[in-house]
Parts: structure tokens; C-alpha cells; sequence
């Protein structure tokens, strides 16, 4: 049996299509979601076990993940939020955006990677976006909470050095999931350009995992083909 995979944000776009990918291809998967009605039915469809769980909560992440030997982290959970200059972001969305987005990455991390340590295997994959490297791709907040990801991908990636854990980070261009909705207009963003889709992104996930041990895929910027790298300027079919 292949390892035991966690996926994070699993009921989102991409986290459920790399459910999907990773049920087909034999891991069993555990996937993590605050929605609960959500998990159930993408339990149902996939096969995978589900925990429904906030991981901007520290203690009910490191509860909930005790005891659970994964050799594969899918780090896919996020928020994006409306769209706001830096400084007109309000109290509550600049709380929940650093809570989720750099406190939930790392009570995931705190949660799985010792275990994966201690074992000395596993494979540690963070998705981030473009926004997190190139100034006015995205929300202010948002973006500067994946310059933050982008940081710790690194950095954990030298904590690592020495062993044979494989650290990966995947720098998102534009993806079809309907998260832009949280911009209040997603049609400004999809109609008339090809995006990303969430099964471009499970496949290239797949990959990377599939990759040999010695290969570690570090830092990835995927791209619409019409998107210019860094994400500045997309063109139209």
C-alpha cells in the first residue's frame, strides 16, 4: 500500500480534484475541510477519510492529526478575500487572512512534519500563488500572507537539509476554482481567458510526488500559457 496522504482544503477546487488524483493512484488519502457536509460527500464520491477541523485553531489541528503517520502533506488550504488596498483591509479579514493563511500553514506543519522527521521520508508540498512574488497579481493582504508560504517553504526546506524529506512549492498562476468569486467578480477573471484547471494542478502534484526520491521539486511557477511569467499581464484567446 502506497503512503497515507493529507490533503488540507480538500473541499476547494484543487484540493478536491488532488483527492481525486491521489485516491486513483492508490494513496490513502485523509482529507481535511472545515465544511463537514462538504467531506461527507467527497467521502462518499472518493473513498478518502475526511476530518472536518479549522487549522487557523492550533490545539484542534495538533489534536486531530495525532497518531497519523503521513508521508505526504498537500498543503492546499487558503483564503483569498475581497479585494482591498492594504491599507483599508478591514480588522476581521486581516485576522482571519494571517490566521488561515500563515498561522494554519503553520499548525499543519508543526501537526505532520516531526512525525515525517523522526521516519526520516515524506514528501511536504505547499500550494502558493504568483501573488506571493509579484506585486498587484492579488489582494494586498492576501498576497503578502503567500510571500509569507513562499518564505516558509524555504526556510523549512534548509530546517529539513540533511535528511531525506522533500520540500515543494507551487507558485499558482491563474486557476479556474470559482475562488475569485471572494473578489465579488470572478467574471472579470475566467471569461475569455484559459485558466489553469484544478485537474492541471492535481496531475502536476502527482508528479512531483511520483518524482524519484533524490529529485526534489522545489519551486514550481505554474502558468496559463497566455499568462506571462510572474503573472503580470494575461492575454485573451
Amino acid at each position: 500500500m502506497k503512503a497515507t496522504a493529507i490533503v488540507t482544503g480538500a473541499t476547494g477546487g484543487i484540493g478536491r480534484a488532488i483527492v481525486g488524483r491521489l485516491v486513483q493512484a492508490g494513496f490513502p488519502v485523509i482529507a481535511l475541510g472545515r465544511k463537514a457536509a462538504a467531506l461527507s460527500t467527497l467521502g462518499e464520491e472518493t473513498g478518502c477519510g475526511t476530518l472536518a477541523l479549522d487549522i487557523g485553531d492550533a490545539a484542534a489541528t495538533e489534536a486531530a492529526l495525532a497518531g497519523i503517520d503521513a508521508d505526504v502533506l498537500v498543503h492546499a488550504a487558503g483564503l483569498l478575500g475581497p479585494q482591498h488596498p492594504l491599507y483599508e483591509t478591514p480588522d476581521d479579514l486581516a485576522a482571519r487572512l494571517v490566521c488561515v493563511n500563515i498561522l494554519g500553514t503553520l499548525n499543519v506543519l508543526r501537526a505532520v512534519v516531526p512525525a515525517m522527521r523522526r521516519r526520516d521520508r515524506g514528501t511536504i508540498m505547499l500550494l502558493g500563488s504568483i501573488c506571493g512574488t509579484a506585486p498587484g497579481t492579488g489582494p494586498a493582504l492576501y498576497s503578502a500572507t503567500k510571500a509569507a508560504m513562499h518564505s516558509m517553504a524555504a526556510n523549512l526546506r534548509y530546517d529539513l537539509r540533511g535528511s531525506s524529506l522533500r520540500v515543494g512549492e507551487i507558485l499558482l498562476g491563474r486557476v479556474r476554482t470559482g475562488i475569485h468569486e471572494q473578489l465579488a467578480r470572478s467574471e472579470e477573471f475566467y471569461d475569455g481567458y484559459e485558466c489553469l484547471l484544478p485537474e492541471n494542478v492535481a496531475d502536476t502534484v502527482l508528479h512531483i510526488i511520483g518524482s524519484p526520491p533524490s529529485v526534489d521539486l522545489s519551486t514550481i511557477e505554474m502558468m496559463p500559457t497566455r499568462q506571462t511569467v510572474g503573472g503580470s499581464h494575461f492575454s485573451k484567446q
